[in-house]
């Protein structure tokens, strides 16, 4: 399993029923700041990738989106904190493309609420 260390902007996780059909739609999601540069190799070139990525959080054994998960990085407080994510790499379709993301299935974090300055 991969683990890729992310800075945590937002967690998103829900269920709604689909106004047409009645089906439940599930989702669990993260929004990361990617805050390595990956060197080109022209010329000590540096290029980034989307500094923003949105990443979905699944339960591994279900194949589900992992609501579970998404309370857990909610209640820890860790926004702007790094987060140590387990997954995998896969090839999903965003928009009509394929492409590369990093499907999450854990999380491993250390952060602490943040504290008022002393004045």
């Amino acid at each position: 399993m991969a683990t890729e260390t992310y800075l945590l902007l937002s967690v998103s996780a829900g269920t709604i029923n689909d106004r047409d059909s009645g089906e439940p739609i599930v989702w669990a999601n993260v929004e990361v700041v990617n805050t390595r540069a990956k060197s080109t190799g022209r010329d000590g070139n540096v290029a980034y990738g989307s500094p923003r990525v949105k990443l979905n959080l699944v339960d591994e054994e279900t194949g589900k989106p992992n609501i579970q998960l998404a309370k857990r990085l909610e209640h820890a407080k860790c926004y702007g904190q790094p987060v140590t994510f387990e997954g995998v790499f896969d090839v999903v379709k965003q928009k009509g493309e394929e492409k590369i993301s990093f499907i999450i299935f854990d999380a491993h974090f250390d952060a602490k609420p943040a504290t008022k300055a002393a004045s």
